[in-house]
């Protein structure tokens, strides 16, 4: 007995398969098999996951640590580990405890206690083959953690591409898979046998996705009213300075905001405060103050996800209401596409890599498969028609079709 298990930035979901019966997808939280990968935790050992990580951080007022984003810190070498509650966890100690959490869900489900796990895994954790490896030795060592005694890995887009039914004229098909940590590109050749690791003509992958254009969403236009443009003189210095880099990149990263309140950037913060010189200055720094101290960061960017959603097809009327915060702001459509052009850029020139590595044409691809949450954005459909033509484009589940595909390999395993 396997389990395929696609552990997303955003989402995870389980696939089950046993000797002599088709692979199936798992429900994880009630009746649905995607389970929000969230983890809450307002006490020592007391610990809430997906949805209920969100009700219960809004019940206590956001009263404990609440984690997201996890897998984007798996490549980072300089993320040694994180506090909670008098206890230093690494990164793979984090990821066990939602790992194990899945197991435990479907082990209940299933009636039996699987040991053996298939982990889909990006193209590339990083395009640094040193920290790639990195990011793969910690995931193994969390499903380890997490209870399983044999632990395989298969790439996401060449997950996808084994729950892609085709006819067999078609020569070669491109998987790209555009997920919330993710974007991952694949060309796989058409085989009569089904797909396998060896059908594979080109494989490439960035760590710019969803949670990117959500960061993006907030550099360029929310973050100016958390203090992005505040100006200060340090003591004895004469020099007028900005709102540090560092910091402002917590700021505008889904995963890393939390960090804001590490004592080392609380401290900082205070002292610009006092150092700042702008007349509203204040008024952001008390906006800022009361997001890092109540740890609003989740129900921000959920509503920042809103507004870029919307911002596919029309301006975004944003706004965001607390107690210490209020914000209300059009963001115009125009605005906001300049604004994502170099993650876009990032993205298709990632894309590129895979026609280098195959010495194919676009014009030798039959198909294109497009899965993840990421790709039902208009700005990337749009591009990739332009690149291959409408009639190419074809939709595959956006979340389930990794999980799936997974299934289909751990059944090769059996």
């Amino acid at each position: 007995m396997w389990y395929g298990i696609d552990f997303g930035t955003s989402n995870s979901l389980l696939s089950f398969v046993e000797k002599g019966e088709s692979p199936r997808v798992i429900n994880l939280e009630k009746d649905s098999p995607i389970l929000r990968s969230l983890i809450f935790t307002p006490d020592e050992g007391e610990y809430y996951f997906g949805s209920e990580a969100i009700e219960k951080y809004q019940e206590l007022g956001g009263d404990g640590r609440f984690f997201r984003s996890l897998k984007k810190f798996l490549p980072e070498p300089s993320f040694k580990g994180t506090e909670v509650f008098g206890r230093r966890m690494k990164i793979e100690d984090l990821v066990a405890i939602i790992l194990r959490e899945i197991k435990k869900r479907a082990d209940l489900e299933v009636g039996h206690n699987v040991e053996n796990v298939v982990l889909g895994r990006p193209a590339l954790y990083s395009l640094d083959p040193e920290k790639d490896q990195l990011a793969e030795q910690r995931m193994r060592k969390a499903a380890v953690l997490a209870g399983f005694k044999r632990v395989e890995f298969c790439p996401e887009p060449v997950a996808a591409g084994l729950d892609v039914e085709t006819e067999i004229s078609e020569k070669a098909i491109l998987i790209c898979d555009f997920g919330g940590g993710t974007s991952d590109f694949t060309l796989l050749k058409n085989s009569s046998a089904g797909y396998s690791s060896e059908d594979v003509l080109g494989l490439s992958g960035i760590f710019v996705a969803g949670d990117a254009f959500d960061g993006r969403v907030m550099r360029s236009f929310v973050s100016s009213e958390f203090g992005r443009d505040v100006k200060y003189k340090a003591p004895m210095g004469n020099n007028l300075l900005g709102f540090p880099k560092k910091l402002l990149k917590k700021l505008c990263n889904p995963a890393h905001i939390v960090f804001l309140k590490d004592r080392e950037s609380w401290e900082f913060l205070k002292e610009l405060e006092q150092w700042s010189v702008g007349e509203l200055d204040q008024k952001y720094f008390k906006q800022l103050f009361c997001l890092v101290e109540e740890q609003l960061g989740y129900p921000l960017y959920a509503k920042i996800e809103e507004s870029k959603i919307e911002l596919g097809e029309k301006s975004s009327a944003f706004t965001f209401n607390h107690p210490g915060i209020k914000i209300e702001m059009t963001i115009e459509k125009k605005d906001f596409e300049v604004a994502v052009e170099p993650e876009i850029g990032e993205i298709f020139e990632s894309l590129e890599k895979v026609f280098i590595q195959s010495g194919l044409e676009k014009s030798d691809i039959s198909m294109v498969r497009i899965t993840g949450g990421t790709g039902q954005m208009p700005l990337v459909q749009e591009r990739l028609i332009e690149l291959f033509g409408r009639d190419k484009i074809k939709m595959n589940e956006v979340f389930q079709s990794v999980v799936q595909g997974l299934g289909k390999y751990a059944e090769n395993l059996i």
